[in-house]
C-alpha cells in the first residue's frame, strides 16, 4: 500500500540525518518530561533523548516498577542523564500536579514535554463495545492530556517545546475504532488550542506510524503497510525539539517523512495551512 507523502522519501528505520547524537539535535542540559516513558514507544523516546544528551528525563506513568526498571537501565547506559520517576494516573489531576511540581523542584523547568501516553479500547463496533473500556480513551487521551497541560504550563521553560504523539488515522473512519479515533481527534484539538493560546511555546504533533508495541496487539489484523521502528519515530521527536524543526510549529507531521526533504519545503509550510486539520472545500 502506497502511503501519501509530501516528500519523495519515506523511512521505516533510523537513518544518519536523524541521529539524536548529532550536535544540531543536542538536548544537553535540558529537562524532558515524557508520559508513558517507561515502556513501549515511550521507552524508545527516553532512550533517544538520553542519546541526545538530556540532563534530566522525567518519565510519568502508573506502574512504579516499570518506571524504576527504566530508570535503572537508562542511567546505567547513559550516566550523564538523570531519570526521575513520576507515578500518577493522568486522569487524576491532583497527583499529576504533585509529581510534575516535584520533578521541577528536582530538575528545573521543563524544556521539552512529550505527550505520549494513550489508550486504545478493544476494537469492536458500537453495539459490541463495553462502555467503560470505550470511554477510557477519553479519560486518558483527552482528560489526561488536559491535566498534563495544566500541570506543565506553569513550569514550562521559556520557549519550551511540546510534542504531541498523535495519529493520522483519526481522519479516517475505520469500523471498530470509534472511541480511539474520536478521543485522539479531541486530543489533537487540545494541543491546537495550547499552540494558539500560548504562542511562546513550540507545539508540534507527530504520527509515529504503526509500531510493534502492546497497543498494536489489539489490532484485529496486520496493518497494510510496513511497521515503523520505534527508534526512528523516537529520534524524529528529538529532531522536532531542535531549532531545525521550528518551521513545523502548529503542524501535524509523520515520522516517516525524510527530514532533509521536509526542510526543503520549510518556506511553503511555515505559516500556511498545510499539515493542519480543517474542512475539505472550505474556505
Amino acid at each position: 500500500m502506497a502511503l501519501p507523502s509530501p516528500v519523495k522519501t519515506s523511512h521505516f528505520e533510523p537513518y544518519p540525518e536523524l541521529d539524536p547524537k548529532l550536535p544540531q539535535h543536542s538536548t544537553k542540559g535540558k529537562h524532558v518530561l515524557i508520559t508513558g516513558g517507561g515502556s513501549g514507544f515511550g521507552s524508545a523516546i527516553t532512550d533517544s533523548f538520553a542519546q541526545s544528551g538530556a540532563a534530566n528525563i522525567s518519565i510519568l506513568g502508573r506502574k512504579e516498577s516499570v518506571l524504576l526498571a527504566k530508570k535503572k537501565t537508562t542511567e546505567a547506559q547513559y550516566p550523564g542523564t538523570k531519570v526521575h520517576v513520576l507515578v500518577a494516573d493522568l486522569a487524576d489531576k491532583l497527583p499529576v500536579d504533585k509529581v510534575v511540581a516535584e520533578a521541577v523542584k528536582s530538575a528545573g523547568p521543563i524544556d521539552i514535554l512529550v505527550a505520549n501516553a494513550a489508550y486504545l479500547h478493544d476494537v469492536k463496533p458500537f453495539m459490541e463495545s463495553d462502555l467503560d473500556d470505550w470511554y477510557k480513551g477519553f479519560d486518558i487521551n483527552v482528560k489526561g492530556n488536559f491535566n498534563l497541560i495544566r500541570a506543565f504550563v506553569p513550569h514550562a521553560a521559556p520557549g519550551a517545546t511540546v510534542v504531541e504523539v498523535s495519529t493520522v488515522v483519526q481522519f479516517n473512519t475505520v469500523p471498530g475504532y470509534s472511541g480511539y479515533h474520536a478521543s485522539k481527534l479531541a486530543q489533537h484539538k487540545l494541543f491546537n488550542y495550547l499552540h494558539d493560546e500560548y504562542p511562546a511555546l513550540h507545539v508540534v504533533s507527530m504520527h509515529p506510524g504503526a509500531m510493534k508495541t502492546d497497543m498494536i496487539s489489539k489490532l484485529p489484523a496486520e496493518p497494510p503497510f510496513p511497521y515503523t521502528d520505534t527508534a526512528l519515530s523516537a529520534n524524529f521527536i528529538v529532531w522536532l525539539a531542535s531549532p531545525e524543526a521550528k518551521f513545523l510549529d502548529g503542524k501535524l507531521v509523520w515520522s516517516l517523512w525524510d527530514i532533509t526533504e521536509l526542510k526543503a519545503l520549510a518556506k511553503e509550510i511555515e505559516g500556511s495551512s498545510r499539515f493542519t486539520i480543517g474542512m475539505i472545500g472550505w474556505p
